[in-house]
């Protein structure tokens, strides 16, 4: 029998082990408000309001997509933290940690700009309100670990880290329409045609 040519297998094993290394400093790097908002656990004391600018750009894409901005905010609250800069592990950046294959499928030129950012996790939100009839809960599991996933599933994935998002999305949610003097809904269809508000998610595909 031929012995295995040990040098050789630790190289390989040697070079595998290179990209999660560098993976590891990356992260590392990160600044502490990006690290700390992708907790679970996050504190109270993290919590902070959106700044008027977001407040803004948040007014402006709810209305475009037909979204309630408290729902929006909620999204941005758990997903970034508020911090345009953020990283995730997995690699989603910005306000609404956009994927890069998301933000490539809806144009975005920088995910760190908000504007970009906020828009594209608008349009995307929209389109799986949209195929999900309305159902929040759905949507936002969609959102989270994929459309796919979720359809497979017929219902919300019982992977933990799923149902914590959902739950904590919609517990900023009714806190932030409560704030406002507004009842959070549990369903949110468009005040527009379904196809139309759809068009740029479908265009994504």
């Amino acid at each position: 029998m031929q012995q295995p040519d040990w040098n050789q297998l630790w190289s390989r094993v040697a070079r595998a082990l290179v990209p999660l290394a560098v993976a590891g400093c990356l992260i590392a790097a990160m600044p502490p408000a990006s690290r700390l908002a992708f907790d679970p656990a996050m504190k109270d004391y993290q919590r902070r309001p959106a700044s008027e600018p977001i407040a803004s750009l948040i007014a402006t894409y709810a209305e475009q997509y037909a979204l309630d901005p408290a729902l929006l905010q909620a999204i941005i609250k758990v997903e970034s933290n508020f911090n345009s800069d953020a990283v995730s592990p997995k690699g989603a950046i910005g306000l609404m940690q956009l994927m890069p294959l998301t933000a490539a499928a809806f144009h975005v030129l920088d995910p760190f700009d908000p504007s970009d950012n906020i828009r594209a996790g608008s349009a995307l939100l929209r389109g799986l309100l949209d195929r999900f009839g309305g159902d929040l809960s759905l949507a936002l599991a969609a959102y989270h670990v994929g459309e796919a996933r979720v359809r497979h599933t017929v219902g919300v994935p019982t992977l933990p880290a799923t149902q914590l998002y959902v739950d904590r999305v919609l517990g900023y949610y009714e806190r932030f329409r409560t704030s406002s003097g507004q009842p959070a809904l549990r369903s949110v269809v468009g005040r527009r045609s379904a196809r139309g508000m759809a068009n740029e998610f479908h265009s994504a595909e």
